[in-house]
This record gives structure tokens, sequence and C-alpha cells, in this order.
């Protein structure tokens, strides 16, 4: 059978590939269509008319996004879709009768994990009744929910994920997504992950051996993969014992199997980083680590359900930096009961921490999380499944939120964020060290324009706060203060954004250097972008210099094999 895949894909997206390649796995021929913005919409739903598949699934992942899906899918009915349509995710399962009973375009809703039950709707596509884990609305208009499908206990027996083509790359060097572990045994309050397992039972975190780990990072490796990003949401097990064993036995397996030098990332709670074992996993390629510090006071962290505290987020910065990892973090800033003392304690945290790679945003509300049930409860959860919203208890919190948002909105959010790019910079640059040596000097600019970065969203974000404090003549006094906030703000940021694109650039031309001279022409240097570096070419010609645009000239001619 035909089956038509649905889903963004700004970078590799397991939760789809995983699906695909059980399909495929089963003899099914599958089309994947991406969708990742607005404007894609007519292109990705005429995909979807023309694959002409019995099936179809959409990826209805993210709250955000839900109704551009629900506009896809009633686009593509239009085109002249006749399959069936159904949707997986977060927002489809803890909302799928609420949905269907909404939305004609949809034939049903995939609750839990998605591999079987698909493969199992793809067999029984005319008795979808018999399908476990399926909510499905019958020919009268009726709703129903089947049984729940347990999710895979062994995750080793699931085919691999069809690995997107050609790679992603970094420097030149292919990336792909992998796997250790789905599940998490912590209940934060803001965080599905939680709910999304209990939906289904079984054990909240299952593991994969590290043999099979390895051996899909092997055949990853012999296709050129040098850059594996570990999608686990904690790759570091609670039991610090059981982490060394498993990581010590993954270590054996890939040399047993031929991989050599690559590089790996990981996300992890500040709690459970271990020096020892953090320098561990750095020798034997970890580079990157997403720190999940969340917030910058014991106030927010106890409100946040997240179990860890303030020096628990203080150590395991200082551990990471002390081994010279790529270690970015983002902090809640604002949640529910925030006070704005509270709010002005975690912009200090901000500010002492301004070495990594930062981000800053609210605490938002989705289905099924501690948070949504608690503010139902005390009938504070504002808007519908669409998108939920609330008030902050202490109306000068939400006085902030409300300026502060509308001021760093551009800075904060998008690829073109003065963040994002603080966060390209630094990442890009630690792969750059990893595999070819450290060049100190671009490595004292690159620190040097994190903390600039930072401290300068800092400065803003502490007047912002301040003015706050002294209060506004009226609603519209606070709005028009925002706007000219938020006009510096941009100011600021692109002078900053020109030198994060100029230092972007020497790290590319510094890998061509690199990778000339420690391995040639063949392997990583064809596989630099060339529009990457056409691109870059004016600020080479205003800001590097002649003797760079020598290189960027010579590296181009390698490129295409001249």
């Amino acid at each position: 059978m035909r089956i038509a895949l649905v889903g963004a894909e700004f970078e590799e997206n397991l939760a789809v590939r995983y699906i695909r390649g059980t399909l495929e796995a089963a003899g099914h021929e599958v089309v994947q269509v991406v969708f990742n913005e607005p404007a894609e919409l007519e292109r990705a739903a005429q995909e979807l008319a023309d694959s002409r598949a019995p099936l179809a699934g959409l990826s209805m992942v993210f709250t955000y996004r839900a109704r551009q899906f629900v506009l896809l899918a009633q686009r593509a009915r239009e085109l002249g879709f006749a399959g069936h349509l159904t949707a997986g995710g977060h927002f489809a399962a803890f909302n799928a009768e609420w949905l269907l009973e909404r939305v004609a375009a949809l034939d049903s809703v995939v609750c839990g994990e998605g591999e079987r039950p698909m493969l199992r709707l793809a067999e029984r596509l005319d008795r979808p009744g018999e399908v476990e884990g399926l909510v499905w609305r019958r020919a009268d208009g009726v709703v129903v929910r089947n049984a729940p499908a347990t999710n895979p206990p062994d995750l080793d027996e699931l085919p691999w994920p069809t690995h997107r083509k050609p790679y992603d790359r970094f420097l030149g060097l292919p990336i792909a997504n992998v796997l250790g572990s789905r599940g998490c045994t912590h209940a934060c309050a803001f965080c599905s992950i939680a709910a999304w397992h209990r939906q289904n039972g079984g054990p909240r975190l299952r593991l994969r051996r590290p043999e099979r780990v390895a051996e899909e990072m092997a055949a990853l490796y012999r296709d050129g993969v040098r850059i594996f990003n570990f999608h686990d949401d904690n790759f570091v097990l609670d039991s610090r014992a059981e982490t060394f064993d498993r990581v010590r036995a993954l270590e054996r397996a890939l040399r047993e199997r031929g991989v050599g030098r690559i590089a790996f990332a990981i996300k992890a709670r500040p709690d459970e980083v271990d020096e020892e074992l953090f320098a561990y996993l750095k020798s034997i390629g970890l580079f990157r680590v997403f720190l999940g510090v969340e917030a910058g006071t014991e106030e927010s962290l106890r409100r946040l359900g997240r179990g860890q505290t303030l020096s628990d987020n203080e150590r395991a910065l200082d551990v990471v930096n002390a081994l010279d990892l790529h270690a970015c973090f983002n902090l809640l800033i604002f949640n529910p009961d925030s006070r704005l003392e509270d709010v002005s304690a975690n912009a200090a945290f901000l500010r002492s921490r301004p070495r990594n790679p930062m981000n800053f945003c609210r605490t938002e509300v989705y289905a099924g999380t501690p948070l949504e049930q608690r503010l139902r409860a005390r009938d504070r959860r504002r808007g519908d499944p669409w998108g939920y919203d609330y008030e902050i208890a202490d109306p000068r919190a939400q006085l902030a939120f409300e300026v502060i948002y509308a001021a760093f909105r551009d800075r904060n959010y998008g690829e073109q964020g003065l963040h994002h790019r603080a966060m390209r910079v630094d990442y890009e640059h630690q792969l750059l060290a990893h595999f070819w040596g450290r060049d100190d000097a671009l490595w004292r600019r690159t620190k040097a324009f994190v903390v600039a970065a930072n401290l300068d969203t800092c400065e803003f974000l502490d007047e912002a706060l301040a003015a706050v404090g002294r209060g506004f003549a009226d609603e519209a006094a606070a709005r028009a203060y925002a706007a000219r906030l938020h006009q510096r703000v941009e100011a600021s940021g692109e002078r900053l954004a020109r030198e994060a694109k100029w230092l972007a650039t020497e790290t590319a031309l510094t890998g061509v250097d690199q990778a000339v001279r420690l391995t040639g022409v063949e392997g990583t240097i064809r596989g630099h972008r060339l529009e990457r570096l056409a691109r870059d070419a004016r600020v080479a010609q205003t800001m590097l210099g002649p003797n760079h645009l020598h290189r960027l000239e010579a590296a181009r001619k390698l490129l295409v094999g001249k």
C-alpha cells in the first residue's frame, strides 16, 4: 500500500522516520511530505492529494502548529485527497475526540507511539475498530475510542528509521539523529512526556541495547555520518553506575564495528551531570550538551516541579564549561505564579552565566500536564486546546511578560533570532575544535561574542524589569515603551548578527583549511555546501580581507573538483 506521512522536518524528524521505517520494512511504499511553515501549505496539500495514498498520517505534535495541519488536511480534501486521514503526536492524542468532533477532514487519531498502530491501520483500513490505540469516527458520526495500544516494550524490535538523505551537514560533516531510549522517569509540571507515556501504560523509560545503537551508528558512519544527535529525553540515567556501564558498552561496540572519530550531542538534567562521567563522554566524542536548567531560582524550580536545585544548575554549568563543551540552556523566567521579584532573580541568573548560549521564554500550558490540570482545577486556564493561556497571578509579572515578549519576540524566536545565531556559532566552533583542533584566537572571539550577545540581552531585560517596577501611567504608555524597546533591541541585535556571520564564515573557512591540511581534498572537504560559501562571500569581502577571499575561492574550487 502507498502511505503518505506529513510532518515538519527542519531537522531529521525521527518520529515520522521511525514510522516510515516500520512501514517500509513491512513492504509498504511511503511518500513523505514536508510541511514546515504556513507558506508551504498549498504545495504540501497538493503533494498529499497527488500521492493518491489510501492512507495518510499527519504529525500533529505541537499546539502552535495544530491549526496549520488542520488547514492542510482541509485543503488536501478540496484538492481531491480521498484516502483515510489520521493524525498523531502529542496534540492530536491528548485532544483526539475534541479534534474529530470539529474537523471533518480527519478520519481518526492515533494515540501513543505510531509505528504499530499505523502498520495495523494499513492492514485493517476497512476495519478501524480492530486497531488498538485508534480513536475514529464511524459512518454515523459517532467517535469511538478503541482499546489503547501498548508502546513497544523492546525498542530494538523496531526497524531503524529511514534516515534523511542527503544528510544535513555542519562544516561539511554529515549529521544524523539517533535514539537510545524513549521516555523519562521524571514528571516536570510543564512537560507532557510523562502524560504521553502514561496514556498507553508500560514502563516510563525503555532503553535500546548499546550494541543495537552501535550497529545503527556504524551503518551511518560507513555512509559518511560523523555527527550524531541523540534525541533521548535524558541521555544520562538516574543511576550513575548504570550510565557508566551503558556508555562503556556503547564505546566498546562502536570500536568493534570500526567506528572512528565521531562527535555526538545529548540532552541532560543538571542534577545528573557528573564530572568524571562527562569527561569520559567527551573522550569518546561528546561535544554538545543541552542542559535542562529551566529556571534560575529555587522558587521557580519548585513551581516547575523540576526536582533539582539551584546549586545543581550552578555545578552542572561549571562542569561542562570546565570541560569546554558546547553547553546551552533555556530559562522559563515566567510561570503562572511568578512574582516580579522572582522574574528579576531569574534575569540575574542569566547575567551571572553569560558564557553559555541561552534563551528565555514563558512556561506554556499543554494538555495532560500537571500544570494544565492545576490551572484547570483553579479555573485559571484560559483558551481551548488550540492554545491554552493564563494570566500570571502577580499583575506586575504579567505586565513584565507583555512588555518583554513584545520587545524580545524577534531576538528570542526563529532561526534568525540573535540567540539562535549565538548557539549556532558556538556549536560550529566546537565541532571545528573537536575534529581539527582548537584555534585559540578564534575560540576567544567566539566565546567573547556569546558573552556579548547574552549581556546585551541582560541589559535590555534589566531595563525592562526596572521600568515595570517603576510603573507606567497607563496601558498605552506600557505598549509605547515596549515598542521603543523593541526597536532598540533589534538595532543592537543587527549589529551583533553581523558579528555572528563574520564568526560563522571564519569558522567555515578555518574548517576548510584544517580539512585540507589533515585529510586532503577527499572526505569532509567535498561536503562543504557551495551555497553557504557563496552566501558568505560578501561578508568575507567586507570583514575578512583579501587573504580570506583567496581562501574562499580556493575552497570553492576544491568543492567542485577543479
